[in-house]
């Protein structure tokens, strides 16, 4: 398929917003002592108990770097291993309360710096592009 116009215009303007992000999202995994990979591990988390390989793949790296990830996380008390019910082989990475409690302040945080920055940006915009940005990262989201 050759991109059209509109798809390389499209995916510009969905980088400089990945860039954006980022950079607030990481200012925030700072100020909490974490890792921007950290921070993102913590997120996944809020919604489920992943496998490692499951882990691996929401954050597009190998099995070994969240292995890395998670010892680290594992050892400030904010995730723990748990071996699942179901597969002894397979491990599950699960929050402490101590990571649901940093996992809370940091999206507060970043929902602060996001509201902050965003102030002159019309509300009725603001929740279009909400919707919007839904329907973006579902589009592009894994579809296995």
């Amino acid at each position: 398929m050759e991109p059209t116009s509109e798809d390389r215009h499209l995916a510009r303007t969905l980088s400089a917003l990945h860039r954006q992000v980022a950079l607030r999202y990481g200012t925030v995994a700072r100020r909490a002592g974490l890792t921007l990979q950290q921070a993102e591990l913590l997120c996944q988390l809020e919604r489920s108990a992943p496998s490692f390989g499951q882990l691996a793949r929401l954050l597009g790296c190998d099995k070994t770097n969240v292995t890395g990830l998670v010892d680290r996380l594992e050892r400030r008390g904010l995730v723990r291993r748990e071996t699942d019910p179901a597969d002894r082989r397979v491990s599950r990475v699960v929050l402490t309360d101590e990571g649901r409690k940093v996992g809370e302040e940091m999206s507060d945080a970043f929902a602060c710096a996001v509201a902050e920055r965003c102030a002159t940006v019309p509300r009725t915009d603001l929740a279009r592009l909400a919707r919007i940005g839904a329907a973006a990262a579902d589009a592009l989201g894994d579809a296995s």
